[in-house]
């Protein structure tokens, strides 16, 4: 079993915790005040517990005490390392694209210090023709760059002769920084490498995404207890920059990373994904065309180019990749992907990440997950496709057991995959375990979980999942399990909003401040309570006394029609409430009104 410390482990401390003096912030010196924020084991034997300190000079958070492990000391062997990293662990499209925010021109020269297994610098000469060496000192940099064929010295930038004396065009540091000792010795000292009209790029976790409110397993990404030393807030990153001699700086925080873009005159910035996404996918192709080795590297590369295609919406070029990325899988693991609830049987019997590695690549829940969106969007394969969605969700719960910061990846995926298996099933013979399935995402999908692998799902999931799939069901004449997954909004709604959120004058209050968090669509629990009694006693033409949620509606969707975040949807409610409210009781047994909209399955 992989020991490793889980989001469960966090301890938020509160804001009236005493300061801590006589500590030195890393970061800038600074010895006392310091807030303490939370505690949480170390991540590597023998867990030693630690606090996380605010810095009262710069806001830099620190662990106390201080330590900075190796990632090898997770206990994984040398081939594990390796294959866990470009199956899964590496981000390449997050470390390829910071350097292509800068928009520089012609074939420039890369230095990529702690560059890892090489796939920038693999990418870069490909892609941009100019010169690009690295220097990792961990084993897996060696071995990235033997498969690669790429140039990676092993030794400390400050101890290579080879690149005594150079300058480079872009010097580069992805998720580097978090790691030394000393950071404003490492940034004056990646200076020396930089041309004058040249740029350093840094990538590290930000101190303000240290927050409760933040996905637990990317904050526990970005912590690290034991292996980042500390965050960086916005402000100390772009000081260290400026005090190393740089005289435009340009800091910038993208969720919970931030970037750092310094150089001696004013850079061109285009931080813009839908701009930067070609080429990496350019270099994609070129690496998926490969007729070589079809082992850990490759695979782990057309996994993420099929990814991508999905995510850009280049599905018939995604089934193509898809095609011959199960086929290179099955030919090295057997049936995994014919077979993926027998495969997960397998992974569930799993104690360690080797076993896992021996029954399929690290990338496997995944690898279902966009299967399953082929098969239904592509192939309209509806059992498939629920087939596969559910075995994603299946075979992440088995892997994350072992250690959630390895799969990261599909525990993002984990409801979006439950979503869609439970959408599939609500058409079929299946619909009352789609139906049960919906309101587990209700009950459980913003809650922290173990059984969930952490994972939690965005409100806007819950929110465009549940009440489409009520109305669908409710028309269909399934009322018991419209009911149920009903019900599970309404508690939903209850914990995340406040139970005001589900009465007349408390959606009205919340709709009068703009800056108040509302649902997506607050007036579906009104809507929805009107709805299962369409027939209402009343001549038509006119508005009945006996039914107040539907005459709620028609007022709340009247007065806020103009509203900015609801005004189309209040305004359509408003229309089809009026449309019940106007029909006879007298109406045949059994019938349901023809109200409804096309209901669609949320976009996961």
């Amino acid at each position: 079993m992989v020991a490793t410390t889980t989001p469960d482990d966090i301890r938020w401390l509160p804001p009236t915790a005493a300061p801590v003096d006589g500590k030195l912030c890393p970061v800038c010196g600074h010895g006392g005040g310091h807030t303490p924020v939370l505690t949480v084991p170390a991540m590597a034997p023998p867990y030693p517990l630690l606090t996380l300190l605010k810095c009262a000079n710069c806001g830099s958070t620190f662990y106390e005490p201080q330590g900075i492990r190796d990632f090898s000391d997770l206990g994984q062997d040398r081939d594990d390392f390796w294959r866990i990293y470009v199956e899964g662990f590496a981000g390449v499209w997050e470390s390829i694209w910071p350097i292509l925010g800068d928009q520089g021109f012609g074939k420039r020269t890369l230095l990529d210090v702690g560059c890892g297994f090489g796939f920038t610098l693999d990418f870069w000469r490909r892609c941009n023709g100019g010169e690009a060496v690295g220097v990792e000192i961990a084993d897996y940099g060696a071995i990235g760059a033997a498969l690669l064929d790429v140039t990676i010295y092993p030794q400390f930038l400050q101890d290579c002769a080879a690149l005594a004396g150079r300058k480079f065009d872009i010097v580069y540091a992805c998720e580097v920084i978090e790691h030394v000792p000393d950071p404003a010795g490492f940034v004056t000292l990646l200076a020396r490498w930089v041309a004058e009209d040249g740029v350093l790029i840094m990538t590290t976790p930000s101190a303000s995404f240290v927050a409760p409110g933040n996905q637990p397993t990317s904050l526990l990404a970005a912590l690290a207890p034991g292996f980042h030393g500390f965050l960086l807030s916005p402000r100390a990153l772009g000081d260290l920059a400026t005090k190393a001699g740089f005289a435009y700086v340009d800091v910038r925080e993208f969720g919970e990373r931030q970037m750092v873009w310094a150089s001696n005159r004013p850079r061109i910035m285009d931080t813009d994904p839908t701009n930067l996404r070609p080429m990496y996918l350019r270099y994609a192709a070129q690496r998926f065309k490969l007729d070589g080795d079809k082992g850990p590297v490759w695979q782990g590369l057309a996994y993420r180019y099929l990814r991508d295609l999905v995510n850009t919406g280049r599905l018939a070029e995604a089934k193509i990749v898809a095609a011959r990325l199960a086929s290179e899988v099955e030919e090295r693991y057997g049936r995994v992907v014919a077979e993926p609830m027998e495969t997960v049987t397998r992974l569930r019997a799993c104690t360690s990440l080797s076993e896992v590695g021996g029954i399929g690549p690290l990338f496997l829940p995944n690898l279902y997950y966009f299967l399953g969106v082929i098969a239904q969007r592509v192939d309209d394969d509806r059992s498939r496709a629920e087939q596969l969605f559910s075995a994603a969700a299946e075979a992440t719960t088995a892997c994350a057991r072992l250690g959630a910061i390895f799969f990261l990846e599909a525990i993002s995926l984990l409801w979006p995959a439950r979503v869609a298996a439970a959408y599939l099933r609500l058409g079929g013979p299946s619909a009352a375990e789609g139906a049960r399935l919906l309101a587990r995402l209700g009950d459980e999908g913003r809650v922290l979980s173990a059984a969930n692998s952490y994972a939690i799902a965005s409100t806007d999931i819950v929110e465009s999942a549940l009440p489409p799939a009520c109305e669908a069901l409710f028309n269909r004449g399934q009322r018991s399990d419209a009911d149920m997954i009903f019900a599970a909004y309404l508690r939903y709604v209850k914990r995340e909003y406040g139970s005001a959120l589900l009465t007349d004058a408390g959606i009205a209050n919340a709709l009068a401040q703009s800056d108040m968090r509302i649902p997506r669509d607050p007036l579906f629990p009104l809507w929805f309570d009107g709805l299962r009694d369409p027939r209402v006693s009343a001549a038509k033409g006119a508005l009945p006394a006996t039914n107040p949620a539907l005459l709620a509606v028609i007022r709340l969707g009247d007065a806020f029609a103009g509203d900015a975040r609801i005004g189309g949807r209040a305004r359509d409610l408003a229309r089809r409430a009026r449309q019940l409210a106007w029909q006879q009781v007298a109406s045949p047994p059994g019938v349901v009104y023809d109200v409804s909209y096309k209901i669609r399955p949320p976009t996961t």
